[in-house]
């Protein structure tokens, strides 16, 4: 015989039972009035095993207080007539519902801080769960408990904290970096905290915001890699005037190194200095042959110089030596398609696409190659989408012109014509 869902038991109750709800047995109105109240005294005796040092007590008691707590909220689910929360809640507490027993004086207004109570000392849980989970290095447990705790009280003190710095552990620092900053700005005296989150911009790309934090950094001179990492910063985010100063602090200090050669060499590309570029970038390769981002940035400099076989050549060096670097794909597309070699920088941008669908220049490539290749549908697509991304560029209008003009989408085609000698006219200074 088959079992029945837990969806079609909590239908069945809530028809039959009206303003009745399922409770726990240690919730029963008889031994007590206040429904929380064991739940509660359960989490505090989580709590306590915790603070003695007791890890593992506290973890088990905190699993099954969870339980308690679930049960709790999907009763109050099911008196509030929710039924898929209540289904949800009763998932979570891995239990059906068995217990039935009437808290029909239990009102609406009555009900509401029991929820939040509820909730309150079951984020609790959780994130007490997840520091246990943390300070073990199982980080990407600690993640999942935290982000249970933040559905259930984003306000919760700590947690923006922990939340963060699992993410960080996790090296998701996209996701880091917000709850970094919510932590940041409660304590704006913690030295380490503010590192940490400069680290997490960095990583994210967000090399401004980095910058600005590593820069009042007390430690940074004394430190190398602080300082490297404000270099760094100032390059990605186009001070290459500044981060050529702190390069010649970190060369007089600390000597000449593989990757601090790679950031120069980008400084001065920034600036246009393509010589001192190339000269700096092909001493990091002497130094470490495999150094990341030495033949990205050589290859870039020789596309811009026109030099269509080094390009290439170095752009597969560094996509060799680093295969997981997408960063390379487009710059090399983009060699293949000026090479005549469009079928294969196809698949190059599709690939950028797949890990980073918001990049408009890629959109915009393989939109303007997907057109030349007589596949006009496609090619609107791409170049819909990049101008939605980059509508201030004029390239992309004139060849989602072309595209609309190619389906005989005339009046479509004459409207981006007209946006692109707008453009085009508002580059050069010329009045409307």
């Amino acid at each position: 015989m088959s079992t029945p869902s837990s969806q079609h038991l909590i239908r069945s109750f809530a028809v039959s039972l009206l303003l009745t709800v399922l409770l726990p047995s240690f919730a029963r109105p008889q031994q007590s009035h206040d429904p929380a109240a064991d739940f509660e005294r359960a989490v505090s005796e989580a709590e306590a095993s915790l603070r003695g040092n007791e890890r593992e007590l506290a973890e088990s008691r905190y699993r099954s207080a969870l339980r308690e707590g679930w049960i709790l909220l999907g009763a109050l689910d099911l008196a509030e007539g929710r039924l898929p929360e209540a289904q949800e809640a009763f998932r979570r507490a891995s239990t059906s519902p068995v217990e039935i027993v009437s808290v029909s004086r239990l009102t609406p207004r009555q009900r509401l801080p029991l929820r939040r109570r509820v909730s309150a000392a079951l984020a609790r849980a959780y994130l007490n769960l997840g520091i246990i989970n943390a300070k073990a290095e199982r980080f990407a447990g600690a993640v999942e408990l935290f982000e249970k705790a933040a559905e259930l009280d984003p306000d919760l003190p700590q947690l923006p904290y922990s939340l963060g710095v699992a993410y960080f552990n996790t090296r998701q620092f996209d996701k880091a970096a917000p709850p970094l900053s919510r932590a940041f700005a409660a304590s704006p005296g913690d030295a380490n905290l503010r590192r940490m989150l400069a680290m997490a911009w960095l990583n994210a790309e967000a090399y401004e915001k980095a910058a600005d934090l590593l820069r009042d950094d007390p430690r940074r001179d004394a430190d190398p890699s602080l300082l490297y990492a404000y270099g760094l910063a100032l390059v990605r985010s186009g001070r290459a005037a500044e981060a050529q100063t702190v390069f010649g602090q970190l060369l007089a200090r600390h000597g000449d190194s593989a990757e601090l050669n790679v950031v120069l060499g980008q400084a001065s590309a920034q600036q246009g200095d393509f010589e001192s570029a190339v000269r700096s970038l092909q001493q990091a390769l002497r130094l470490k042959a495999d150094v990341a981002e030495a033949n990205a940035a050589l290859g870039v400099i020789y596309l811009k110089q026109g030099r269509l076989a080094e390009a290439e050549e170095a752009l597969r060096a560094e996509l060799k030596a680093h295969p997981a670097d997408l960063k390379v794909l487009h710059p090399l597309a983009t060699v293949l398609d000026l090479e005549g070699r469009p079928e294969e920088a196809v698949p190059l941008l599709r690939s950028v696409l797949e890990a980073k669908p918001d990049f408009a220049d890629a959109r915009y490539l393989l939109g303007k190659v997907r057109l030349a290749q007589d596949a006009p549908a496609e090619a609107v697509e791409q170049l819909e989408a990049a101008a939605r991304l980059a509508p201030e560029d004029a390239n992309i209008r004139y060849q989602l012109g072309q595209a609309y003009q190619k389906l005989g989408r005339t009046e479509q085609a004459r409207e981006q014509f007209e946006v692109f000698q707008k453009l085009k006219d508002k580059r050069r200074g010329v009045g409307p």
